[in-house]
């Protein structure tokens, strides 16, 4: 018997399906040479998605906590240097104003009386920081502003020192308005909430608390120490009075105090900023460690894909040229 040939439509159907394979392979060697991954997952996988589904799982939670993890680490860092700030403030207007009121140097400590009126200013203005839209020493209302405007501030005080019959009354009434819950400071000046901003926990569950806000004890003293010098270059009638000195050697050495207030304060955040660098530490470490082991999976290796590439390029092209002279055979053509 003889055998039976394959039609020219069976074979021009052939060819056509042979070159779509070779294309959609071309296509997706093309992507893995583009993309540096594999186009078949579920190959690369050997048919086991759940194990990469759970890589990604794992990798999406590390990203949301290494972000945490930067915003607590961004907030910390503002809230070291505006304390920092206020600190150096303190450090040596401290010490000069006493020096200035034991000499008995009226000029000197009517200069300084009048410089912490900007040392008050610019306190305000580091406490009011903000990252992004927080407000970082308010607490948890973060949508507002810390404290009042150093104005306010000085107004009520030099009201307090200009009402009171002597510097002591002055001083008692001063520390009413800055300590006394429900004071004025309180009441008028600390704007923010009094509970904390939201703490941070880790991937071990440990919670992060690294909170500084505007009305903890050490600030307080720090802003009083500065409206008490400034409120004295506000009270004209104080200058040269037994009153001035009193008041300007309180704001001295409140100041002194106040320093080492704010390097306690620095330091136990600086604790905070320790364990918040140790776990981006390990964020970073274990996001490593899955990322290595979700490249080890759906990662294609160049030098295979662009050999595979250079092949199936070569196999397209024979398609191409048999499917050519294929269309040339007919038996009018050959009996010319």
């Amino acid at each position: 018997m003889l055998p039976v040939g394959q039609s020219d439509l069976a074979a021009a159907m052939g060819l056509r399906s042979q070159n779509a394979r070779v294309k959609a392979a071309l296509g997706i060697t093309g992507k893995e040479l583009s993309t540096g991954l594999k186009g078949d997952l579920v190959k690369a996988t050997g048919g086991d998605l759940g194990r990469l589904f759970s890589i990604e799982r794992t990798l999406s939670t590390l990203i949301t906590a290494g972000d945490a993890l930067n915003v607590a680490n961004g907030k910390s860092s503002l809230m070291q240097l505006s304390l920092g700030h206020i600190g150096d403030a303190l450090t040596d207007y401290g010490p000069e104003l006493l020096s200035a009121v034991n000499r008995g140097d009226q000029q000197s400590m009517i200069l300084m009386s009048g410089d912490a009126r900007h040392k008050l200013e610019a306190a305000v203005t580091a406490l009011n920081a903000r990252y992004g839209r927080h407000n970082v020493f308010s607490g948890a209302a973060v949508d507002l502003p810390a404290v009042a405007p150093a104005a306010d501030i000085l107004s009520d005080v030099s009201a307090i020192v200009a009402g009171a019959a002597n510097a002591a009354a002055a001083l008692t009434a001063i520390d009413t308005y800055f300590f006394a819950p429900g004071g004025g400071f309180e009441t008028n000046i600390y704007l923010g909430a009094p509970q904390d901003g939201p703490s941070l926990r880790d991937e071990n569950g440990s919670e992060i608390s690294y909170a500084v806000r505007a009305d903890a004890t050490g600030i307080r003293e720090s802003l009083r120490a500065l409206a008490i010098a400034a409120a004295v270059a506000e009270t004209p009638a104080l200058i040269g009075t037994p009153d001035q000195v009193t008041l300007l050697r309180e704001a001295a050495n409140a100041s002194i105090s106040a320093t080492g207030s704010i390097i306690g304060i620095r330091e136990k955040l600086g604790f905070a900023e320790g364990a918040l660098a140790n776990a981006t530490a390990r964020n970073t470490a274990k996001s490593g460690a899955f990322e290595l082991e979700r490249s080890s999976i759906v990662a294609a290796d160049p030098y295979e894909s662009a050999t595979m590439f250079e092949a199936l390029q070569g196999q397209l092209a024979t398609v191409y040229t048999v499917t050519a002279k294929l269309s040339n055979l007919s038996l009018i053509n050959f009996l010319r």
